[in-house]
């Protein structure tokens, strides 16, 4: 009778722990369940049915007394706490700049009026148990330098204004103390209960950084990952510690200069990760990357790596200025041409592996818009956050929700069961690389892409990663679009792609020097050609159970570079590197790049479609403002196609697609068992479809009826 009583005892006691117990709070880190309102007012939220906001964070310990501090991080922890008990995920923004004063907007910032100095010197044994005791070096040394000592600023003003006093730059994230100090912050975020932190300003700014501490981790970085016989061969030295800086790209070790600074950057984000994952385990780290340049400035003026910080380990979702005011907006412009974003947002997807990725774009208010009528903002609204969701991104609205936006977004609510788990999906994929671009090469994946999306095909990228870290099989055809640059074991996963049965177009002289940029004697690639290296000319042959097709490519002289526009009119996300590079926004956005440069990836779809005869998913009729991508929903047995149509102008006039034929390649073994489709935000309805069997997969066609700007297909599939 007493061992019963112990153990109704026991087990009344383990009830009562777990009823005692808070219910632990774990993110939604699905795309698909990702809808982000600016404004943390719940009203807004419930109508807009956003599910991620904006939450409370911690006060930067320099601006506040430490009684003041402690309270606010408490205000915070109930504010953050109360927006998780309604099911929301809070995020807040997280500077790495540090912030100063000049006594006028026009004076040169000295290193003394960085608001930290005063800190450091009153008051920070106030918090020495965020950031440790006071180091030696003060914080005029933190911050990055150029080669003359002098360093970087920035001034901020809203779009239309003058600038102030106030100034920023930038700590140097090789530096232990400015390191010390990021990783006090990012635990006081944590701390608060937010779910994840967009870390702005993810790059060492333009010059870079020159101070002792760069010095000392390049020469790590180079002993680390350039093998000493690559030194010899390439710059004549292998004795990296006598290495002198490099300042532009014809000095030695640019390239290497280069990745040093992604490295840098990404491991920093990977510090601050895991600090903050101490005081709270699923906290989510973002860079704040500048996604619409293309790659070239990607890599060569900002340095934030995006295919580095998607890695594992390092940024937990991607948050992209990939837009600038007007000029790049989707839509039909006044000249009658689409411009679309949907080729760095397939890039964002890859490079983030399909984790979230949030564009924070147009601001669609005065004065970027004059005088914006309702009309206006619903459509505007609405075509920005289709394109983003058909390409599985996030757009961030930055107003008041007009009332077509509000109407997308309950659109996309009531499909999210479909959508979470979703992810991109296609037969073709287009390699992009941004390697090529540390090493002052061209590429054109965005281009490429631009063009096929013109066509009406559906497609994908991928990045360098991929081919070493996932199935290629999964793809029927896979396009290397001018990549001078790739590594022996990349070019060998190529070939066995080709020979398990794929098919592989390789344009130009694709992997003729080594990762390194070091040509090889024999490129592997050639190999499938009989050859040390590529043909003469255009070749198509069998390797082992798949197809290899080579089209030549000669750069030209002008290399395709696209004519700069007046200097008043250059953007920073527009053509401000057109003297460098081809591949950026001016180009595949506005639709300006070279006409050469067309004509040979207008050729290159052709061959695509010569290559996979029917088995594409595709417009079947010319519709140049129709864009087309698919999703794959494996657990549901699902495919998703969703069609954008850009043809929205400024003021809000929208004119419908219409009887836009389209056609689905099903995944291997799978048939159609119902096609629902909705291309006017209202209830999703069956229509429809026929099937043909094309070798051994199955092709579903159908006609929806009517798409004013975004709509989408659940095509229901069943096994065969």
């Amino acid at each position: 009778m007493n061992k019963k009583i112990y153990l109704l005892g026991l087990v009344a006691l383990l009830l009562f722990t777990c009823q005692k117990q808070e219910t632990i709070w774990i993110p939604n880190t699905d795309w698909g369940h990702w809808r982000l309102g600016h404004k943390s007012d719940l009203s807004f939220l419930e109508q807009n049915r956003f599910t991620v906001t904006f939450g409370s964070g911690a006060p930067n310990f320099e601006y506040v007394s430490r009684e003041e501090f402690d309270q606010k991080m408490e205000e915070a922890k109930e504010f953050n706490k109360s927006y998780h008990d309604s099911g929301y995920i809070v995020l807040r923004y997280f500077s790495t700049s540090l912030n100063g004063k000049t006594q006028t907007s026009s004076d040169d910032p000295e290193k003394e009026q960085i608001d930290l100095v005063r800190f450091y010197n009153e008051n920070w044994l106030d918090y020495v148990d965020y950031i440790g005791a006071k180091p030696l070096e003060d914080p005029t040394t933190w911050i990055t330098v150029r080669p003359d000592e002098t360093f970087p600023h920035y001034r901020y003003a809203p779009y239309g204004r003058e600038v102030g006093p106030g100034f920023e730059t930038w700590g140097c994230p090789n530096n232990p103390n400015y390191v010390r100090m990021m990783k006090g912050r990012i635990r006081a975020q944590a701390e608060t209960g937010i779910d994840g932190s967009y870390v702005d300003w993810t790059h060492i700014s333009g010059g870079t950084c020159y101070c002792k501490y760069c010095k000392e981790s390049f020469v790590y970085f180079l002993n680390n990952s350039l093998p000493k016989e690559v030194g010899e061969e390439k710059y004549g030295t292998s004795d990296y510690g006598q290495v002198e800086l490099p300042q532009n790209k014809n000095d030695k070790f640019w390239m290497e200069w280069l990745l040093f600074r992604n490295h840098s950057v990404a491991e920093f984000h990977k510090i601050l990760r895991s600090e903050a994952r101490k005081y709270n385990p699923y906290f989510m780290i973002s860079g704040n990357v500048f996604g619409g340049f293309g790659y070239g400035p990607i890599a060569y003026d900002a340095a934030g790596n995006i295919e580095l910080l998607g890695r594992d380990g390092y940024d937990d979702f991607i948050y992209s200025e990939m837009q600038e005011f007007l000029d790049s907006a989707p839509r039909r412009d006044e000249r009658g041409e689409k411009i679309t974003n949907s080729p760095a947002l397939k890039f964002l997807t890859a490079a983030a592996h399909q984790k979230p990725v949030i564009i924070y774009a147009t601001e669609i208010t005065p004065p970027i818009f004059p005088d914006p009528t309702e009309k206006c903002l619903s459509a505007m609204a609405q075509i920005n956050i289709a394109e983003a969701a058909a390409n599985h991104t996030i757009f961030r609205e930055k107003r008041e929700t007009p009332p077509g936006a509000t109407q997308i977004h309950n659109f996309l609510a009531t499909n999210e069961e479909n959508l979470v788990g979703a992810k991109l999906y296609s037969n073709i994929a287009i390699l992009a690389s941004l390697h090529q671009y540390l090493a002052d090469e061209l590429s054109f994946a965005f281009s490429a892409s631009r063009i096929l999306a013109d066509r009406g095909i559906a497609h994908v990228m991928i990045i360098e990663d991929d081919l070493l870290s996932r199935s290629l099989n999964q793809y029927d055809l896979i396009l290397v679009p001018y990549l001078p640059l790739l590594s022996t074991a990349k070019q060998q996963a190529l070939k066995a792609f080709v020979k398990n049965g794929g098919k592989l177009i390789i344009l130009g002289d694709s992997g003729m020097k080594n990762e390194y940029n070091l040509p090889y004697d024999q490129i592997p690639l050639a190999e499938m050609f009989a050859g040390q290296i590529y043909p003469d000319q255009e070749k198509e042959v069998q390797f082992g159970e798949g197809m290899v097709g080579y089209i030549p490519m000669l750069i030209a002289e002008n290399k395709f570079l696209i004519p700069p526009k007046e200097k008043t009119e250059v953007t920073t996300f527009g053509p401000s590197m057109a003297d460098v590079f081809p591949d950026i926004p001016e180009g595949y956005t506005r639709d300006r790049m070279d006409d050469n440069l067309r004509k040979i990836l207008s050729y290159t779809a052709d061959t695509i479609l010569k290559f996979l005869k029917d088995r594409i998913t595709r417009t079947e009729r010319s519709h140049p403002f129709v864009e087309i991508t698919t999703m794959s929903q494996q657990e549901k047995n699902l495919v998703l196609l969703y069609l954008v149509n850009y043809n929205v102008t400024v003021d809000g006039t929208i004119t419908p697609a219409k009887n836009v034929a389209v056609q689905v390649v099903l995944p291997q073994g799978y048939d159609v068992s119902d096609v629902k489709f909705s291309g006017t935000l209202e209830e999703m309805v069956s229509i429809p479809f026929e099937t043909k069997q094309i070798n051994t997969q199955y092709v579903v066609k159908f006609i929806p009826a009517k798409v004013n700007i975004f709509g989408l297909a659940l095509v229901e599939m069943k096994p065969i």
